[in-house]
Parts: C-alpha cells; structure tokens; sequence
C-alpha cells in the first residue's frame, strides 16, 4: 500500500511541473483542432494573440478544420477490417465471439495514434444476459511509469477519470485513477484515497499504440505539424476576410473638415458639401486576396507532400482516374502504409496478451498465436478489370466466390454467403437442364 501511496504521491508533484502540464495542454490542442472545438482562442484568447479580440467583432475567426481531413485520410489500416485467427475454427469463433466492438473502436484508436502520438487504450471486459465481449477506451491524458532498465513498457498509470456533464456549473473536483498490476486506486486531487480495488488481471490493463519508433520519450509528438499549419491558414483566412471587410470597396477620406462636422453619406445620388479647400476621395485596396489564397493553398500542398499525399483545388482535375493511375499516384502513401501495417500488426499482439488475460480471469480460454491479416488498400476498377481480376484469382486459389461476395457486401458473414452462392446455384440449375433438353434454348 504505501508503495502505491508513494506513487500517488509523486504523480500529483508532477502534475504541478511544466512538462506535464504543457503535455496534457499540447494534447487538448490537438483534441480541438481534430474536433473543430473553440480554435479561435489559438488565434486569439488566452492562447494565441494574434488579432486583438475587438476584431470578432466585425468577422467571426475563421476555423477551417484541416486536421481532420489529414487524419483521417492518414488512418486507412483500419478502413477494411482485419482478419484475425488464432489457428483453428474453435478458438476463432470464440474469440472472434467477443470482439463485438473492436473493429469500430480500432477505427478511432488508429485515428487518434496518429493525432496524439500514444495514447493508452484500457481493455474492459463486458458481460450480460446476451452477451459477453471486450471493450476499448482511449485514455488520452495520462501519466506512465517505468522501471529504470525497461523504458518502454510502463508498470504503472495515472490518470484523471473524466466526468462528461451538460452542467457548465459543475465545479466537482477532479478524480484519478491509479493501475499497476496489483491495485487500482481511485484518489482526488489532494492524493486522498477514494476507493481501492485489487486488479484481478495481475497486469497493466492496457496497451500503447504509437505513430512511430521511440527515440528520446515515451510519449509521442503528435501532428503537431498538421495542426501549425491548420494555425497558420485560420490566421491568414481571418486577415483575409479582415482585410474584404475594410477595404473591398476601398476607404473613404476626407481633409480639411473639423473633426466634429458629420460628412452626409456617400451614395450615387448624393452631393457632398465640403469647404473651399476641402478635399474627399476613396482609396482603393492594395492588398491581393487571390494572393492571400495562392499561400493558403501552397501551405497545404506543402503539408500533404510531407505526409506522401496529395491534394487538389482544381475542380477541373477531379476527373476519375483508373486504378492504375491511383496506385502509381499513391506510390509513396502506399509504402507507408506497409510499413504501419507492420507497427499495427505488432500493437494487436500486445493488445491480444493483454485480452487473453482478461478472457482467462473471465473464465474464456484464449491459446496462443494469434495472426493478423490486414487487406491492401482498395483502389477503383473498371467493371472489366474487376472481372478479369476475380477470374484470374478464382482460378488460381486465391479467392473464393463467399470472399467476392462479402467483399460486395460486408454485412454478410462468410457464412452467410456460403447460403446465398448455394441457394443461387440451386436456384439456376432447372435453367440448365431445360438449355440441354432445348438444344440450347432456355425457356
């Protein structure tokens, strides 16, 4: 208990220094742009003062969401659902049985991998009268740590439970959570305990995806560089629309009038009475918005080069391209994409241990070698070239016609299919035999 306590006690001093904190407030910046959620006040609030806020009161800030687009366009190993065996039907049916929610929940883990950088991901266990499956959590503020030989696998985590309220009034202090392979202990900001549970698992439980190799920290970066250049297009946007505000049809001046005499409004059918030596005029804009959104432009371009992929504004070029010409187009996305397959292949073996232990205290049996096989990423075929492509495989063994028709439609079990195919077949071979009897002519 009091090595715990220790733990509680130096989580809390940590969350008081500026690493921890600027980590939790980098995390909460890429939340938000991801979102879409309040990123005016990176460009003008507390965080960012770049516009004096009086401007809002003449344009609203522009809030593009382009970290979305990019990390969702990015997160494709999870687009088409894995296939995953533990080596014979049995044990797949039974684990498969219990991953009611995995598919959905990987969707958003990858997608959030690549916007934090590691996040945690909590395996629950869920049982009732009509089922009994798994379920994932993403913790996305939390503290890890580490026994000094082995940097990369934590022995423990904090982290604060969040209360979701509609209540803006909701003053309630913080809770944490503490987890290590014996205990999890609920405490609140002061380190005083609330409640103290064995861990019945005997281990973490919880896995670490990551967009990338450890190099000199446990946590990852992020997109940070997605989000910059997000900042960087809002600010322009926002002078852009500033600038069309005040100047699109140019500022009108006027010398050799007192300060305190009204000029009577401009119109086409106005007369303006000014002094003998008074002068007025309007000054058109210097200012170039096709220039303003020739950088906006080149800043995303330049962004989805670094990322390998590649965007247009041109809606004359939006012509469907071939296959073909996708992949060749996809080249370096591609080989990307290989290379996460193999990072994600390795967080489903530590994301299994993880779940065979969980199963095993449950009273489910999970043996050992599980297999991963992701799909290629799909690109759009020609009705001929998808024929000749399924033909060419049938007849050599690398696809069945229930895969052809699953693929067509994903809802359908394999088994489902196999029903379909034999109730299509059954259903054509009276047709057959009247061709024979007719000499070829169905009736």
């Amino acid at each position: 208990m009091s090595y715990a306590e220790d733990i509680i006690k130096q989580s809390i001093q940590n969350l008081k220094l500026d690493k921890s904190r600027g980590r939790r407030r980098h995390i909460e910046k890429l939340l938000n742009y991801y979102t879409g959620t309040d990123t005016w006040k990176y460009i003008a609030g507390n965080e960012g003062n770049y516009f004096d806020s009086k401007s809002f009161n003449e344009v609203p800030p522009y809030g593009m969401n382009l970290t979305k687009k990019f990390i969702d366009k990015k997160s494709r190993i999870y687009t088409l659902s894995p296939n995953r065996s533990l080596g014979n039907k049995s044990a797949d049916q039974s684990y498969n049985d219990l991953l009611l929610y995995k598919d959905l929940r990987m969707k958003h883990i990858e997608r959030m991998t690549n916007l934090i950088g590691t996040p945690a991901v909590r395996v629950m266990w869920e049982e009732d009268e009509d089922k009994k499956c798994f379920d994932y959590r993403v913790v996305y503020y939390y503290d890890a740590y580490f026994t000094p030989p082995n940097p990369y696998n934590p022995y423990a985590i904090i982290y604060p439970i969040l209360n979701p309220t509609e209540d803006v009034s909701y003053t309630e202090p913080t809770q944490f959570s503490y987890w290590d392979e014996n205990v999890n202990i609920i405490y609140d900001e002061e380190g005083n305990i609330i409640a103290e549970y064995p861990n019945p698992y005997g281990i973490l439980p919880f896995a670490f995806p990551r967009d990338m190799e450890q190099i000199d920290d446990f946590y990852g970066e992020g997109s940070s560089d997605v989000i910059n250049i997000n900042e960087h297009v809002n600010i322009l946007m926002t002078e852009l629309m500033l600038g069309l505000r005040f100047q699109m049809f140019g500022q009108s001046w006027a010398s050799g009038v007192y300060e305190d005499q009204p000029i009577a409004r401009v119109g086409s059918d106005k007369l303006i009475n000014l002094p003998a030596e008074g002068r007025f005029g309007i000054e058109s804009p210097g200012g170039d918005p096709q220039k303003v959104m020739e950088i906006a432009k080149g800043m995303i371009e330049m962004l989805a080069i670094s990322k390998h992929m590649h965007v247009t504004f041109d809606s004359n070029q939006d012509r469907p391209s071939s296959g073909l010409a996708l992949r060749i187009k996809d080249f370096e996305f591609v080989e990307d994409y290989k290379d996460d397959i193999e990072t994600w292949r390795m967080f489903e073996r530590n994301l299994f241990d993880v779940e065979q232990k969980i199963a095993e205290v449950n009273g489910v049996t999970l043996p050992n070698g599980l297999s991963v096989d992701f799909k290629e990423p799909e690109y759009p075929r020609a009705i001929s070239e998808q024929i000749q492509k399924d033909d060419w495989e049938l007849s050599n063994g690398l696809i069945t016609l229930e895969e052809i028709l699953k693929r067509n439609n994903s809802d359908l079990s394999l088994e489902d299919a196999r029903k379909i195919i034999a109730k299509n077949k059954q259903s054509l071979e009276p047709k057959e035999l009247d061709k024979e009897e007719d000499g070829g002519t169905a009736r």
